[in-house]
């Protein structure tokens, strides 16, 4: 049974089609009139203006009514789409329309290629396991990428938390944390297990440097055992074992031993330098950019330095200074910072 919805809707698009055909003949004749008093036989009585007019008339209400034949696709812009058509129905009359048409049904049925006609749907391929061993690149991250993945299979993702064990904790610090709720009870155990581990060896460390200072006592004694304690203090931030409470006191600890280190022997760049990246971790940057300086006086790599010189400069919005700084590296600037990053700043 035919819908009743679109019956009407067919029904007047007969009909305007009808309309429209019967028009364009009316106006043909009328063009055709017009056209004969243009004609060689004519004479010279004939009304010559009258039946231009009434040529470019009728080829303007062709314009019209051939427009409305055409694709949508064809129809715009729609002045200078009328423009056209009427030159043609004016110059060809009624024949030029009809080639129009003849034309447009010509290219939908037999469109010209397209450039992209040349690519073609694939389907999806499959992953291949046995070729994972042949990439040596960005096994890191394929690892993150597992373990993150809960769909993935229960023992493949233990395999990789057994495997970024052997990794830096300062990279993988932050994801272990993450895991620490993760719905699987042996990830969240080894997670757990692998960081407690970590924190463990450093904390220890710190008890035996503590017992050390205790038994000081000459002046390179006490420094060498403030120094040791402000290193393993700044490993603990450095490792990202710590957050919280427990972060802010590490934090200070850090500092505090670093500053009694350095008013025994203030001749320790790398001191200088610690304390230059704690001030920058609490965004004192202009303590730091002091720290750092005097490091460099110091002899410190200036290569080494200027990374973190250029992300106080950075953090004071001294953006000049940043492309200053990275400038200033040279071909050294590949060993300390990302490419993308001189990429970024220098436009190179």
């Amino acid at each position: 049974m035919a819908n009743p919805s679109t019956s009407p809707l067919s029904v007047r698009r007969v009909i305007s089609t009808c309309v429209g055909l019967f028009a364009l003949a009316g106006l043909a004749v009328a063009q055709g009139f017009a056209l004969r008093q243009l004609s060689p036989g004519a004479t010279a009585a004939g009304p010559l203006l009258p039946a231009m007019l009434l040529n470019s008339l009728c080829g303007a209400l062709q314009a019209l009514l051939f427009r409305l034949m055409l694709p949508q696709r064809y129809r715009e812009p729609r002045g200078f789409t009328l423009l056209f058509i009427w030159l043609f129905c004016t110059f060809v009359p009624v024949a030029g329309g009809l080639v129009l048409l003849v034309s447009c049904a010509w290219a939908g049925i037999f469109p010209g290629k397209r450039n992209d006609e040349a690519l073609q749907h694939v389907s999806t391929p499959d992953f291949v396991t046995y070729l994972m061993a042949r990439v040596s690149h960005g096994g890191g991250a394929r690892l993150q990428a597992r373990l993150m993945d809960t769909q993935v299979n229960v023992s493949d993702r233990l395999s990789a938390l057994v495997a970024i064990q052997s990794m830096p904790t300062r990279t993988t610090g932050t994801l272990l944390r993450d895991l620490l709720a993760d719905p699987i009870e042996d990830v969240r155990l080894i997670a757990y297990g692998t960081l407690a581990q970590a924190e463990n060896d450093v904390m220890q460390k710190i008890f035996e440097a503590a017992g050390e200072l205790d038994s000081a006592r000459s002046d390179s004694e006490l420094y060498m055992s403030h120094r040791k304690l402000a290193e393993l203090h700044f490993e603990l931030v450095y490792q990202n074992l710590v957050q919280g409470a427990v972060y802010t006191h590490t934090f200070e600890q850090a500092d505090l031993h670093a500053r009694a280190a350095l008013k025994i022997d203030d001749g320790d760049a790398a001191l200088w330098l610690m304390r230059g990246r704690l001030a920058l971790a609490h965004s004192a940057t202009d303590d730091a950019v002091h720290y750092m300086v005097r490091a460099q006086a110091l002899h410190f790599p200036r290569e080494r330095l200027v990374p973190w010189l250029a992300e106080a400069a950075y953090l004071q919005r001294d953006y000049p200074r940043v492309v200053e700084l990275i400038a200033s590296l040279g071909h050294a600037s590949a060993l300390s910072i990302p490419k993308s990053v001189v990429h970024y700043w220098l436009g190179e």
